[in-house]
């Protein structure tokens, strides 16, 4: 191992550094868990009235149209009755914990009525009918509660702390902190050049030890600190958080993938460039001798558009912008390991020209 690394560790060490990231880590998970307590979102029952009261005016408003005839109104009186009769259905249901799959039909038929009046209806009931999309994304969290025996309730209950943990690490919280930590560890090592001259290592042997040591405390660290804090989460509402679904929106379609899925798909998916941005960071970090600063233009290069893709789509910085642009993930891969090449090979050329 290397000896800046290992001064580099017993820094880590003496400043506090292995139970202030756990204490950070803690801090952010209970101001998540604050944040929807207390913004919190209605009551399913409450939900339900409020479909009512939407249904109640759409419904009068149609009544007092003039433009629309007799017939058509008394047409569409069955249609909008059943409409009726299933939420009455799902607010029943909401009563009786447990049983999901009760509302897999009460929703294949809402789809089916609420299609059928948009087709018939003007277009302003649009704002007033729940969105067809909406009901389809609905049927298929549906089917995976049912198939992973996981109530509804519980689902609405807890589930909104399990989606912003995925969204906050698909869209690199993780990659943020690494580049932070990987620039404050290139500036103590910046400040100590002195000792560095007498500490015989090779280009390759110091790049190898310096990465290794940044991906283990800079990034594996803080993501088993992620899983733990989301298992003890488990503990505390005593469900399997990581058998919950988790949710994006990609081509105007909302997709769920399980939590478990998820969370190691957004931790796992940057190590594929975990090269590229640590030599990045380095090789800007040499020229502007910053860290936020190096941080900041890293992400900036990430939101670059080339022929219409951003470069953190192309790119495994994170894992969101590449699923809700539908990119495959192979793509991401390939290319993280040819840019980790290429830059692999520019730092070594560095090293050469500085110490020749």
């Amino acid at each position: 191992m290397s000896r800046w690394v290992q001064l580099d560790r017993m820094h880590l060490k003496k400043r506090g550094f292995f139970y202030k990231i756990p204490l950070l880590i803690l801090v952010v998970a209970m101001f998540v868990v604050g944040y929807h307590h207390f913004a919190g979102k209605p009551a399913l029952k409450d939900v339900i009235e409020r479909q009512f009261s939407q249904i109640d005016d759409l419904k009068e408003s149609f009544e007092n149209q003039g433009t629309i005839d007799e017939d058509t109104k008394k047409a569409l009186n069955p249609t909008f009755q059943a409409l009726y009769q299933t939420y009455a259905q799902e607010n029943g249901i909401y009563t009786i914990k447990g049983k999901t799959d009760r509302l897999i039909p009460i929703y294949e038929k809402r789809l089916e009525l609420v299609e059928s009046l948009l087709r018939r209806g003007p277009e302003e009931w649009v704002d007033s009918l729940e969105s067809p999309v909406q009901i389809r994304a609905k049927l298929q969290l549906f089917h995976y509660l049912v198939e992973k025996e996981i109530s509804y309730q519980t689902y609405y209950q807890y589930g909104d702390f399990i989606q912003t943990s995925f969204q906050l690490l698909g869209y690199g919280l993780l990659t943020f902190f690494f580049l932070v930590q990987v620039g404050e560890f290139l500036e103590r090592k910046h400040r100590h050049q002195t000792l560095l001259e007498v500490v015989p290592i090779s280009n390759k042997e110091e790049l190898v030890a310096e990465t290794l040591y940044s991906l283990k405390y800079f990034y594996a660290f803080p993501s088993l600190l992620v899983i733990l804090s989301l298992v003890m989460y488990g503990i505390i509402i005593h469900e399997n958080v990581f058998l919950f679904p988790v949710s994006y929106v990609s081509n105007e379609e909302i997709i769920f993938i399980s939590a478990v899925r998820g969370i190691l798909l957004a931790i796992g998916y940057p190590l594929l460039a975990i090269v590229d941005l640590f030599i990045a960071q380095m090789l800007l970090f040499s020229w502007v001798k910053d860290t936020m600063i190096s941080t900041v233009v890293l992400f900036i290069l990430c939101y670059l558009s080339i022929q219409g893709y951003q470069l953190g789509e192309i790119l495994p910085f994170s894992l969101l912008p590449a699923l809700q642009h539908g990119i495959p993930l192979v793509i991401g891969a390939f290319a993280g390991v040819v840019f980790s090449i290429v830059f692999i090979g520019i730092r070594l050329k560095k090293y050469k020209e500085v110490r020749s």
